[in-house]
């Protein structure tokens, strides 16, 4: 059981990591921004 929680947890952080890469990445190159959307 706790082999599964960890590579739960590994998975989350890694599609984190892998979204705000994205999100910079979009946010650089075409001046969009995922987070605006909850700035209003």
């Amino acid at each position: 059981m706790g082999q599964t929680i960890l590579y739960v947890l590994v998975s989350l952080v890694i599609c984190v990591a892998y979204f705000v890469g994205v999100d910079h990445f979009l946010m650089d190159s075409q001046g969009l921004d995922f987070w605006y959307l909850f700035r209003k």
